[in-house]
């Protein structure tokens, strides 16, 4: 791992020396997250291919914490371990006020912290404490660097935190500053993630009974495979190249988190932005309490597909999904634990027909939510119009009928005189003739209103 398949392994590491540093922006307070922040995060980040694989200089580890925690961290092994690899920069932010939301304190921490990454030309990578890397991760994100990518966005996603530590302590995973780093494939943290889905994520499921709210991602498991199909409206930044925007705009941390527009903001849509697609790549997993934020799994007749079909919808065009991560919607990102192979792309196609649904109202808005019901209506009305005209055009052939049938009456009883005025009509009486013209354009007339 390391390099781009273009260069020979020497140019790439001549261009992977010579990138800007890396900045990892990480914002923490209390025994709960700092210990998350060695035990997991920084665990994970210290496998082979991720930290230590980086080839250049000047890089360091942003974060944004409590005098207190700050301090706590010092002695931790596996935080003296980092140092050994990557500077670490402490930024001082007060504790979180009591009441005040924790994920708009934490902007204060990021609002700091990428203005430094700014100020110095930075690749800025945006952590959390309860965040478990792939090994390989941020070899990847180097090569991303090389190749001029300005940003690349990973599908975030919510984990149960008590499955998650299970699963990794049943296939054989330790945690803790004495087990060293904490080093997972990508396919081990796919195995290990995707049974240990939050509730929340659970109820994200295309089948899922679970009553929707507002589905921040929709997924597809993969039947008789080790994985799932994504498409997901939530995105983790794990690089910016803050070299290559002009000015930086931070005030979308000031009373939102950094998940809101703040990489649209500042990036748009013209940056070279890479989508995370396979597991193999990278895979993250961010995990929090089963009981923090929990869905009803209650089944609901009013989860239907097409309500499900709606609530996506609404959720798709809600202000607060940014056209960046509306366009990032329409990837789908492969986590699998094993190859993959025919069975993923049915599953892929069903997907697509869901998420063009989705993204393109004409089919979905205007078919399935107005021009379907509306079609009902005037189907039912285009019944009754033509029942009605179906009545207006037999009670219309009776009426010809009977004033045939009277008309016929009345030239029989007067055929002899019908025919001696056709007679003299076709010897060139013009009376005659005009009587006959008179009578036909009568009855013309007659047929006319009748019809």
């Amino acid at each position: 791992m390391g390099y781009n398949g273009q260069l020979s392994p020497e140019a790439f590491d001549v261009k992977a020396r010579a990138l800007r540093p890396f900045y990892f922006i990480v914002v923490v307070w209390g025994e709960r997250f700092t210990d998350y922040l060695v035990n997991f995060c920084i665990a994970s980040l210290l496998s082979p291919n991720n930290i230590p694989a980086l080839r250049n200089s000047g890089n360091k580890f942003l974060i944004a914490a409590t005098d207190e925690d700050w301090a706590r961290l010092q002695p931790h092994p596996l935080f003296r371990l980092l140092k050994q690899y990557i500077e670490p920069v402490f930024i001082r932010i007060p504790p979180c006020p009591e009441g005040e939301n924790k994920y708009v304190h934490m902007g204060l921490g990021h609002k700091l912290a990428t203005e430094m990454a700014f100020r110095d030309h930075a690749y800025g990578a945006i952590l959390t404490a309860d965040l478990v890397f792939s090994d390989g991760t941020i070899a990847a994100l180097q090569r991303h660097a090389v190749n001029g990518v300005e940003v690349v966005l990973t599908a975030a996603l919510r984990f149960g935190e008590e499955p998650f530590c299970d699963q990794l302590k049943q296939r054989g995973f330790r945690i803790g500053a004495e087990n060293g780093p904490l080093v997972l494939t990508g396919r081990e943290l796919v195995a290990v993630g995707i049974r240990s889905f939050h509730p929340e994520t659970l109820s994200f499921g295309w089948e899922s009974h679970a009553i929707w709210h507002f589905p921040s991602a929709v997924w597809w498991h993969v039947p008789r495979e080790d994985g799932v199909l994504v498409h997901s409206l939530s995105w983790a930044p794990l690089l910016m190249d803050y070299g290559a925007i002009k000015r930086h705009d931070s005030s979308a941390i000031d009373n939102w988190t950094i998940d809101g527009d703040y990489v649209h903001g500042n990036f748009g849509l013209q940056g070279k932005v890479h989508v995370v697609r396979d597991s193999d790549e990278m895979m993250l997993v961010s995990f929090g309490p089963m009981a923090e934020g929990g869905i009803s799994n209650e089944k609901s007749k009013a989860q239907s597909t097409l309500k499900k079909g709606k609530i996506l919808f609404d959720t798709y065009h809600h202000p607060m999904m940014d056209l960046l991560k509306r366009k990032a919607f329409s990837v789908p990102v492969y986590w699998h634990s094993r190859d993959i192979n025919a069975g993923w792309e049915t599953v892929r196609k069903k997907a697509e027909r869901v998420v063009t649904n989705t993204t393109h109202p004409s089919a979905i808005r205007i078919w399935l939510f107005r021009e379907l019901p509306q079609r009902v209506l005037d189907g039912r009305q285009k019944c009754r119009d033509f029942a009605r005209r179906i009545g207006e055009v037999g009670s219309r052939m009776m009426g010809l009928a009977n004033y045939a049938k009277s008309a016929l009456r009345y030239y029989w009883g007067t055929r002899h005189h019908a025919w001696e005025l056709f007679r003299r009509a076709m010897s060139g009486d013009p009376a005659a003739r005009t009587r006959i013209k008179q009578s036909l354009k009568v009855f013309a007339n007659h047929f006319r209103k009748i019809v």
